[in-house]
């Protein structure tokens, strides 16, 4: 606290002329500008800028990426068999085992399948992210997952990403996974059936629609697993019923009035939830997947885990 000055004291010192030679300051050293107000200013907000930056990187990276979402979504489409009606399908995407995902994510995540009671399990690519073996010791886990009609998975394109594609395939097959590669599998229920129909990865694989749905009849009801969601616009003339995608990530990282930050080659289009493709506007849901890859954080994008209950439209 400042002394009060005694009166008769020489305090303050008096101004100095121009023509007064140079004495020593009170305070040695070079005079600098000293605004208090603005300096508390400027150091509340370093103080709070580092905090906000610790929190959201602290968010993005611990806490996010363990936020799973069990999203439910109701479909009422067109041509949906009726002995089918009800039918509960969970997709899954996007795992990228070897990238910050391994068993214990894996076994929590089984978990959580199991918990919705599904009829059908789709994985819609990426199981790995690069090498093949880090999928090896959660092949039991995947084993676990049931379904009443199966599960289904397809290939996407970090799968081939470190040339062991043919090793994924295998440990799909030791896990009980039917792996389709421009291919189907016909699902029955009572005197109807649909078809699961899955394509090779678009980027990396040679994807084909007519090979996959040779042999089906024009009028069944066909589900098609495809990894990148963009491909929508291509397969929606071959008369498919519903397309599940993955590939996108939601963006992983997303700002609010801006949205993704930036998606990969092949979901510039559609990015995450239910669009309608082409004329014949058929459904696409993208999944925001489970894992990660480029960068080990989640914001305002949290991993997901889709349940799906399919009715038909009934005049």
């Amino acid at each position: 606290m400042a002394e009060t000055p005694r009166k008769g004291s020489s305090w303050p010192p008096p101004r100095r002329s121009n023509h007064e030679p140079d004495r020593e300051s009170i305070f040695p050293g070079e005079e600098k500008d000293h605004d208090p107000s603005r300096r508390s200013f400027l150091l509340r907000m370093v103080v709070m800028t580092a905090g906000a930056a610790l929190f959201t990187g602290g968010y993005a990276w611990l806490w996010e990426p363990h936020r799973l979402e069990v999203k439910q979504v109701q479909l009422k489409l067109p041509g949906f068999p009726q002995a089918f009606d009800g039918l509960r399908i969970v997709q899954f995407s996007d795992a990228h085992l070897g990238f910050h995902t391994g068993l214990k994510e894996m076994e929590k995540l089984a978990g959580t399948i199991q918990e919705q009671r599904p009829d059908l399990i789709c994985f819609t690519g990426d199981m790995v992210e690069r090498e093949a073996e880090p999928m090896r010791e959660c092949i039991p886990v995947l084993a676990s997952m049931q379904a009443k009609y199966g599960k289904f998975a397809v290939l996407g394109n970090h799968d081939y990403r470190g040339r062991q594609q043919n090793e994924v395939e295998t440990m799909f097959k030791q896990a009980g996974f039917t792996l389709l590669r421009n291919s189907h599998a016909v699902i029955k229920q009572g005197n109807e059936h649909i078809a699961v129909t899955g394509l090779d990865d678009a980027l990396t694989g040679q994807p084909n629609p007519l090979e996959a749905i040779e042999g089906l009849d024009a009028d069944v009801w066909k589900l098609l697993l495809m990894h990148e969601p963009d491909f929508a616009d291509l397969a929606a003339p071959f008369g498919f019923g519903l397309q599940l995608s993955g590939h996108s990530h939601g963006g992983q990282v997303r700002f609010p009035w801006i949205g993704a930050v930036t998606t990969p080659r092949g979901s510039h289009k559609y990015i995450q939830g239910l669009y309608y493709a082409g004329k014949a506007r058929m459904p696409v849901y993208v999944n925001r997947g489970f894992g990660m890859t480029q960068l080990p954080i989640r914001f305002l994008c949290r991993p997901e885990l889709t349940v799906f209950e399919l009715q038909g439209i009934r005049t």
